[in-house]
């Protein structure tokens, strides 16, 4: 269940009547469903369930599998095996890839070295990795076309979320981090029809003393070039959603019924003027004191610590704008604080 990158092709008619071929849209294969014998699945996964081989640590790995659609081999071995080389947990996953829990596929090295991003192999859920989570193998389930842009979306927001575990693993047992993904993460109108789908929503907490420190924020990917001054555009029906999300009873999402504040959004995009340019949007179509923090891609990743970073432009309740000038930005827990004492998380605004 390994595969590369490939051109899908077609024939088609020209205007001089000849057959031509045409390259349609570049994918990326993770399972296809002619290749996929169920029983053979099926007796994998009874194989594994018998002899109980599968770990807490697999397990692990298929949820976040499920939960971002692809990790590089960098992330999986940063995330789950933090204290053993990077070959350790390729071993595994080959082993894995065995009982077809999980698949993969290679990308070109130009996409992820463009968003620094280390050049390692992809995995997605295999066959049985669907088959080990949902109790049962189809093929339907375990076809997966990823197009290429969704691939590098998804990397990113999974590079987010690594750089996040790490950052909060550095901090010691005290400290803990919850995320919700896309869909568990999405704001519904009353008649369930989809108003917002943030790129996921990380809960930061902090247990001490019997006390619990909480700091809550969404994240927002930005990567495209589109324009965003429009109402119309992605980022304007962003901004309405997060107003509509706000004034909507927020309290009773799942999600946010133990926090305090309506959480901030984290944007991170790419080139300062388009940052510049994406506050002015958000500020000309936000209705409600929603706090929103806005960071480059190239600064948060180049920075040790994604909680100290100070790399954040910042949006206030009262619509001022905190770090016109990089010098300026703003981090989201306070820095330089010893490594045994970490810093509580930020007071975040009550509204």
């Amino acid at each position: 269940m390994i595969s590369t990158p490939t051109y899908t092709s077609r024939i088609v008619q020209g205007k001089d009547g000849a057959d031509k071929k045409v390259k349609s849209v570049r994918r990326i294969i993770a399972s296809h469903p002619d290749k996929i014998d169920v029983k053979v699945v099926e007796a994998k996964l009874a194989e594994l369930t018998e002899s109980g081989r599968v770990t807490e640590r697999d397990e692990s790995l298929l949820e976040h599998l499920r939960e971002f659609n692809v990790l590089s081999l960098n992330q999986i071995h940063r995330l789950l095996w933090p204290d053993a080389i990077e070959r350790v947990a390729y071993n595994r996953l080959y082993a894995l890839s065995k009982y077809y829990l999980v698949g993969g596929a290679r990308i070109p090295s130009a996409e992820m070295t463009s968003w620094k991003l280390p050049v390692r192999k992809v995995y997605t859920l295999g066959a049985g990795g669907w088959g080990w989570l949902l109790g049962q193998v189809n093929k339907s389930s375990s076809l997966s076309h990823l197009r290429r842009d969704q691939v590098i979306h998804d990397l990113l927001v999974a590079e987010i979320y690594v750089r996040l575990v790490e950052a909060i693993r550095a901090r010691g047992d005290e400290w803990s981090v919850a995320w919700a993904g896309e869909k568990a993460a999405s704001c519904y109108n009353a008649n369930s029809n989809l108003i917002l789908s943030p790129d996921g929503l990380a809960i930061v907490k902090r247990q001490q003393d019997n006390k619990t420190s909480m700091l809550p924020f969404f994240i927002e990917l930005d990567k495209s070039r589109e324009a965003h001054g429009r109402p119309s555009s992605d980022w304007g029906h962003k901004v309405g959603g997060y107003d509509y999300f706000f004034t909507n009873n927020w309290k009773a999402h799942p999600q946010l019924m133990d926090c305090p504040a309506f959480p901030w959004v984290l944007v991170i995009t790419h080139g300062q003027q388009r940052l510049l340019n994406l506050a002015q949007s958000i500020l000309k179509h936000r209705k409600t004191p929603v706090v929103y923090f806005m960071a480059l891609w190239d600064e948060l990743i180049d920075s040790q610590d994604f909680m100290t970073a100070p790399v954040w432009l910042v949006i206030t309740q009262d619509g001022g704008i905190l770090g016109h000038t990089p010098e300026q930005r703003q981090s989201l827990l306070p820095t330089a604080t010893p490594a045994s004492e970490p810093a509580a998380p930020v007071a975040v605004p009550a509204y």
